[in-house]
């Protein structure tokens, strides 16, 4: 019964997501792709060990020559890592879809900030202590999140450029102790027109 809902929320997001493209001509459509390195406050682990990726495409609109709205929506892998003399000690896995909205501001030419807010659906969850799996039930993390996020990017051609974003979550993603997610990315996005 959970995989049905998970599945009906999923194509209920992707249909708000595909209904700008109605008007596809006053909208660029993209490709985002690129590596995570994440890390959870709360967790009693502590840096930017845990590396994944994410993948998944855009869409924007320019509302003049130095402001716009974009959207994303793409798979990302998220959690923490902890080793100790080269034997992992904890691992956290969290594979999400995730959906941002952000104001995009471009000060200068081939420059692009965004600021805005993230909506993301976890899709499964994952964890370790010293090589050994918890059973599913164990991991409590809750199946939303809500991140502020700012990202910037360097546009080395007018379809190509190179991106970094940070964000990190505003409400907490596990209760007792409270958990954070904190996510550093490291990009390449692609414009079709």
């Amino acid at each position: 019964m959970k995989m049905k809902k998970n599945i009906n929320r999923l194509f209920f997001i992707i249909l708000i997501f595909s209904t700008g493209s109605l008007h596809a001509q006053q909208f660029t459509g993209g490709l985002i792709t690129g590596l995570s390195a994440s890390q959870i406050d709360g967790d009693t682990q502590g840096g930017y060990d845990k590396l994944g990726f994410y993948a998944g495409f855009s869409v924007e609109r320019d509302l003049g020559n130095v402001i716009g709205i974009k959207s994303e929506l793409y798979y990302i892998t998220k959690g923490a890592k902890e080793n100790i003399n080269g034997v992992e000690i904890f691992k956290t896995k969290l594979s999400y879809i995730e959906l941002p909205v952000m104001l995009k501001i471009m000060p200068v030419k081939h420059v692009e900030l965004d600021l805005g807010l993230a909506f993301s659906y976890l899709i499964k969850a994952r964890m370790w202590s010293l090589g050994e799996e918890y059973p599913e039930g164990v991991v409590d993390v809750k199946d939303t999140q809500f991140s502020a996020i700012a990202s910037g990017s360097y546009f080395f051609t007018d379809k190509t450029a190179f991106n970094v974003r940070f964000d990190y979550s505003f409400l907490p993603i596990k209760n007792n102790p409270n958990w954070y997610s904190n996510n550093l990315s490291f990009g390449i996005i692609y414009l079709f027109n």
